[in-house]
């Protein structure tokens, strides 16, 4: 008789393996995953055609069907693309998941949940994820960086960016230990693809957690690196068992698209950066590097089918297919691509540039989509953008209308008023869900008696505090050491064009009905981690 071998997948995440030849170990009928068999043996045999389903193995309450519906109505496929739908739903009514990962998936989800108890118990569930992933956390298997992800995600929504970038170096890690970018040819298409979303999930996330606490990326850019994720709807059609897709056969999805985008917003990151630390500008130097980065984003935009791009209509159809939400996660991060590429031009001291007042233009009309965006999300219950990080790029749209509000021509008053209203809607609805939006709120705040004080001695300066503000969101804001030595300072009665006080006067009111009380127009002084 053949002798027992363990199977790749144990192998990988170092478990004890009792496949015996021709049969599925019992860790891998557990966790619902093909299971191969040794190495030798793989390049021999190929993967079987179908793998059936695993037995239920014990009853799902209501409440659990609930929250992983909310789960994939709400977040998934947004920040973050995990898992294969149809195969998650069925292992959760098999009750076949794993313990981090279920806890996880309900502690994301249950603060959308209407009912009150079920919204109370989403601190227990994560507490139990918590707990239960830290009882295996040496196991380095996709369930524990599914598992690290999930709770990652709810740390920073939680208000505690530090434990949020524990986590997800977590996952990054243990996707580069079991070399999640590299092909294993004894998986089915459903892994294979779940695979490769999770690399890919790992690279964006390490790009925004880096970036949001001043952080060093873990993943670096790799032209061989896997594949990109595939159309969402093909995803979701596909079941285990299925081959992988034909390279003739695959087609993009809004996560593919994603990934190449955000290489992009990295080069944003950087050039910013650099800005930051240069004390004396080459305008030359940095038109030329607009010039090429705005090169590259219309390549993209350009490359883009017509019913990809950002439209009511194109939201319907999108919707219709059950994907609506991805839409507009992808859409909002595009266009809050734009908006910061073109931001530094909204600075009205800087020299005049051939290009400038074009730059500043486009600025506002990627912060007025991003608006638009929000305002379809929020009337389409098909298609909520809710996940927590939306809450910084509405302030980064926001900032560019209340500056328009504040310093722009009469024209642009009333359309300028009337999105940022809109924003402070979106505002209101995501701090209901995610309490670290309240802090996000407060960095407005800061960056609107910024601009007030700059008023009067036109210090508006695209500058460190200025990087920190649109790039590190998981820090919280000081007020800018010249705008606190101003404040004391009377606002002169006139400034040409401005009426700067009557607009000031709008806009704190406008803030305190956010609040429902008075925000305090004085320096705050904080330098902690939000």
């Amino acid at each position: 008789m053949r002798p027992i071998k363990a199977c790749l997948q144990c192998r990988t995440a170092k478990r004890k393996c009792d496949r015996k030849h021709g049969s599925a170990c019992s860790q891998c009928a557990v966790r619902n995953i093909a299971c191969s068999d040794s190495v030798k043996a793989v390049t021999l045999t190929p993967p079987p055609a179908r793998l059936p389903l695993p037995p239920r193995a014990s009853p799902v309450d209501e409440e659990t069907i609930l929250l992983v519906d909310l789960y994939f109505r709400f977040i998934h496929d947004q920040p973050h693309s995990l898992f294969h739908k149809p195969s998650l739903r069925s292992s959760v009514l098999a009750g076949l998941v794993s313990k981090p990962v279920l806890y996880g998936i309900l502690g994301n989800a249950a603060r959308f949940a209407h009912d009150p108890a079920i919204r109370a118990r989403g601190a227990t569930y994560i507490a139990k994820a918590k707990a239960a992933l830290k009882d295996c956390l040496e196991e380095i298997s996709l369930e524990n960086i599914q598992a690290c992800i999930l709770i990652g995600n709810t740390c920073f929504g939680d208000c505690n960016a530090d434990a949020e970038s524990l986590y997800f170096v977590l996952a990054i890690r243990m996707c580069q230990i079991l070399k999640l970018g590299t092909v294993n040819e004894a998986d089915d298409g459903v892994t294979r693809e779940t695979k490769r979303r999770i690399f890919w999930s790992c690279f964006i996330i390490d790009t925004w957690a880096s970036g949001g606490s001043d952080l060093s990326r873990q993943f670096q850019w790799r032209a061989n690196g896997p594949r990109l994720p595939m159309n969402e709807v093909d995803f979701d059609a596909m079941r285990p068992g299925d081959s992988d897709v034909p390279e003739s056969k695959w087609r993009p999805g809004f996560w593919a698209y994603m990934v190449s985008l955000v290489e992009i917003y990295t080069k944003i990151m950087n050039f910013y950066v650099l800005l930051a630390e240069t004390h004396e500008w080459d305008e030359a130097m940095i038109d030329e590097e607009v010039r090429n980065l705005d090169r590259q984003l219309t390549e993209f935009d350009n490359s883009l089918d017509p019913e990809w791009h950002f439209s009511p209509e194109n939201l319907r159809a999108f919707t219709e297919k059950g994907i609506g939400s991805v839409f507009v996660a992808f859409h909002l991060g595009y266009h809050h691509y734009w908006t910061l590429l073109f931001y530094q031009y909204l600075d009205r001291r800087r020299p005049a540039t051939r290009n400038g007042k074009a730059y500043s233009d486009r600025c506002k009309t990627h912060a007025r989509i991003v608006c638009d965006i929000l305002r379809l999300s929020r009337s389409d219950s098909k298609a909520p953008g809710m996940y927590n990080i939306v809450g910084h790029l509405t302030i980064v749209s926001s900032s560019v209308l209340l500056h328009t509000y504040l310093f722009g021509e009469t024209y642009e008053l009333e359309d300028a008023k009337r999105r940022l209203e809109s924003n402070l809607e979106s505002l209101v609805q995501l701090r209901g869900y995610w309490p670290s939006v309240e802090l996000m709120i407060h960095r407005l705040v800061v960056f609107q008696k910024n601009c007030i004080w700059s008023m009067g001695r036109n210090t508006y300066r695209f500058d460190k505090w200025m990087v920190k503000f649109l790039i590190a969101h998981s820090l919280a804001l000081e007020d800018k050491e010249e705008g606190a030595q101003m404040q004391a300072e009377a606002l002169p009665d006139h400034v040409p064009g401005i009426e700067p006080l009557e607009r000031t006067r709008i806009t704190h009111s406008m803030f305190m009905d956010l609040q429902g009380a008075d925000w305090n127009l004085v320096p705050t002084g904080s330098s902690s981690h939000s």
